[in-house]
């Protein structure tokens, strides 16, 4: 288990930040990259169904329509004011795990 091995970091991807009562306790600081819905959605498209049937990228914006963005909205409501720091996600990843790495030091 990780809570038994000495390491400085432990980095989780994780939407719910201290929101989530079980684990809101083990966390020291909160990222949330805000990102507009239309590139989040650009980009979970190019990453996740490069190789995707035209049948399977309309089932997946159908789930997004009814039930996908709802989330992204309640993390802007919720779970952004709650965060120690807002990062801008247009920026390229690199800019970003840049910024990230400069709050933790």
């Amino acid at each position: 288990m990780l809570r038994n091995q000495q390491l400085n970091y432990i980095i989780l991807d994780f939407p719910f930040a201290y929101k989530h009562f079980k684990i809101s306790k083990f966390i020291d600081f909160a990222v949330f990259i805000d990102t507009p819905l239309d590139i989040a959605l650009a980009r979970r498209m190019v990453r996740d169904f490069r190789t995707a049937s035209v049948k399977n990228i309309l089932a997946d914006m159908e789930n997004y329509i009814s039930k996908g963005r709802k989330g992204y909205i309640e993390m802007l409501n919720t779970i952004k004011p709650n965060s120690d720091i807002i990062i801008d996600g247009i920026k390229p990843v690199s800019e970003i795990v840049c910024h990230i790495c400069e709050q933790l030091e």
